[in-house]
């Protein structure tokens, strides 16, 4: 009987030890397969934040080797951080020579309101380009056209201004010797003008001046005869009407050749038609040419530089007189100036000439450099009007009459705002 007890007793025990036993294999398995994917999963996120860190280790070498400015800046202006292209751009020699500082320091100070207008716009969410001067922590000014976008929190929110800037002083310094040349040449195309007008000018002027002569000889006449001083009073009004006339004849051809840099203004354009009519009056007189006009005296106020927009009217009223030259001397040579107002906020101004029948032509042709079908013209003069009236933002072009002759050229220049029609 005790052996038979001490026999169940060691049968537990062993069946113990085997269920421990099992139960240590169990969890030491379950212990490797957790420890596996630990090591799986610390290798795992080891290689995400390898992977991580060699992204931001490219995006750090591409931002410090980007030839532009990258900046990043808060709303009040502060500059946050800033690429050595950056640093180079305003004259840094260290990032802390700019980095923590205004950008206002150096913004130059006419821009310095479309600058704050530019950070405002990006930190409600619009991305904007805006060109602009500095001036260098060293003094050199510097044109800039920057690139502003909104950077965001993970919630949306605006939190800085990514800008990406370049240099273009060398492009502004290009255009500007672009329009220095094209005013050069706009100065030699109006002086060739002058060329082609002064024989017409001269007999022009030749009437008043005849006219001044005859009546002051009339006066002396009457003064040797004993005449009273009332009986000279209409002759003398005479002379100085015609002296007046001449006086502006004078006038507007100097106003023509003057080279005064260009200001833009308010332009009474009905005014600015009637001076440019005035000097090409006396030579489309000698070619037989009637210019009629339309619908001028309604015309609303543009702004623009006056003796520019003249020497477009003069060139393509020139062009229509030579254009009907050919014409037979019983066909009626008129050029017909007319007026009309857009719906985008443009006033147009028409040029109707009655020269040969065109059915097609190229616009674009006609408006390049040198291209002319006159047989002593320069082929500059449509060019050069194209250039002047785009500088004005308007649009010049030309269409043709067909089946009836000629050609239509057309001026349209923006409206002065709130400038409405008069009349």
């Amino acid at each position: 009987m005790p052996y038979s007890i001490e026999y169940g007793v060691v049968g537990l025990v062993i069946m113990m030890l085997v269920a421990m036993s099992a139960y240590s294999a169990s969890l030491h398995a379950s212990l490797r397969r957790t420890r596996q994917g630990l090591e799986a999963e610390t290798s795992s996120r080891l290689q995400a934040e390898g992977r991580l860190a060699d992204s931001e280790q490219r995006l750090l070498q591409i931002i410090a080797t980007e030839p532009e400015c990258v900046k990043i800046q808060s709303f009040d202006g502060v500059i946050l951080e800033m690429n050595p292209a950056g640093l180079s751009l305003v004259d840094a020699d260290q990032p802390g020579d700019i980095v923590g500082t205004s950008v206002y320091r150096v913004i130059a100070t006419e821009y310095r309101e479309p600058y704050e207008e530019m950070t405002r716009r990006v930190f409600l969410g619009e991305r904007v380009k805006l060109e602009f001067q500095i001036v260098s922590l060293k003094g050199r000014q510097r044109w800039l056209e920057t690139h502003a976008a909104p950077l965001c929190d993970q919630d949306g929110v605006v939190t800085a201004l990514l800008g990406i800037t370049r240099d273009i002083s060398d492009l502004k310094r290009y255009e500007d010797e672009i329009r220095l040349h094209y005013r050069e040449l706009s100065i030699a195309s109006r002086l060739n003008s002058m060329g082609q007008m002064a024989t017409a000018l001269a007999h022009e002027l030749n009437q008043p001046l005849a006219a001044i002569a005859n009546y002051s000889r009339g006066c002396l006449y009457r003064l040797e005869s004993g005449s009273k001083g009332s009986d000279l009073k209409g002759a003398m009004e005479h002379v100085c009407k015609q002296a007046e006339r001449a006086g502006d004849i004078i006038a507007s051809v100097r106003r023509f050749l003057s080279k005064s840099n260009a200001t833009f203004h308010r332009l009474d354009m009905r005014a600015l038609v009637a001076d440019a009519l005035r000097i090409i009056a006396p030579e489309a007189q000698a070619h037989q040419t009637k210019i009629c006009t339309r619908g001028v005296k309604s015309m609303p106020p543009v702004m623009g530089e006056a003796i520019q927009i003249e020497q477009v009217i003069l060139n393509i009223v020139r062009n229509a007189i030579e254009a009907m030259e050919s014409n037979e001397a019983n066909q009626a040579k008129t050029v017909t100036i007319s007026t009309e107002q857009t719906e985008t906020g443009y006033v147009r101004l028409l040029f109707e000439d009655r020269g040969p029948v065109v059915p097609t032509i190229d616009p674009d042709q006609m408006f390049e450099a040198f291209f002319t079908t006159k047989p002593t013209g320069m082929g500059m003069g449509l060019p050069i009007s194209k250039s002047i009236i785009e500088a004005h933002g308007g649009v010049l072009g030309v269409r043709t009459n067909a089946p009836e002759p000629g050609l239509t050229f057309l001026i349209e220049l923006p409206l002065l705002e709130g400038g409405n029609s008069e009349g």
